[in-house]
C-alpha cells in the first residue's frame, strides 16, 4: 500500500510492541473463555424433570443445603452422559457423581434453587 508520500505504509511499531499485543490478546481470550460454572457439587437425586444437587462434602454430621435444578429440552449435557434420560442410570451406578451447572440468566441475581440449567457437565469424582 502507498500513502502518497513515501511509498509504503508502516503498519507496526517495534517487535516488542507486537509481542506484547499478541500476549495481551491471548490473555484476554483465555480469561473470556474460562467462565466458571454457576454451581459445582454432587448429584443427590434425579427426578422426572429436575435434579437435586448439593455440596460435594463428605462430612456425615454436617448439614448442607440442597437445590433443585430444572432441566428442560434446551439443557445441554456433556461429560459422562449426553442426555437427561441417561442421567438417572449413570448416577445410580456411580459413587459420588459430580456436576457442573450453568443456569439460564434471568437478570443479575440468578438463584440456584429452582433455576433452569442451560448446560450440565457430569463427571466422576
Amino acid at each position: 500500500m502507498t500513502n502518497g508520500h513515501r511509498g509504503t505504509v508502516n503498519y507496526g511499531g517495534n517487535r516488542q510492541t507486537k509481542y506484547l499485543l499478541i500476549i495481551l490478546m491471548i490473555f484476554l481470550l483465555i480469561v473470556g473463555c474460562g467462565s466458571d460454572s454457576d454451581f459445582k457439587g454432587a448429584i443427590l437425586e434425579v427426578k422426572e424433570s429436575s435434579i437435586i444437587v448439593g455440596e460435594d462434602d463428605t462430612d456425615p454430621e454436617a448439614q448442607y443445603q440442597s437445590y433443585e435444578i430444572i432441566i428442560d429440552d434446551k439443557t445441554k449435557f456433556s461429560g459422562e452422559v449426553e442426555s437427561f434420560k441417561d442421567l438417572e442410570k449413570w448416577v445410580s451406578r456411580t459413587e459420588r457423581p459430580i456436576v457442573h451447572l450453568w443456569l439460564m440468566n434471568e437478570g443479575e441475581n440468578t438463584k440456584i434453587d429452582k433455576g433452569v440449567a442451560s448446560e450440565v457437565i457430569v463427571k466422576k469424582n
